[in-house]
């Protein structure tokens, strides 16, 4: 019995990794914006209006 419950938690395990493994997210979601916007560059710390020189 002790046999059986052991191998059942093994397959359970593998089965777990498994299907963690295949259902990771796309790589669509690691990908960083191809252009800063305003609102990104203020999360990085940098100051847009500094780089838009031409509209003060």
């Amino acid at each position: 019995m002790a046999l059986f419950l052991s191998i059942s938690a093994a397959l359970i395990v593998l089965a777990v990794l498994g299907v963690r493994r295949i259902s990771r997210l796309p790589s669509r979601y690691e990908r960083k914006p191809q252009q800063v916007t305003p609102w990104i560059a203020l999360d990085q710390g940098i100051d847009p209006s500094e780089s838009n020189e031409t509209n003060s």
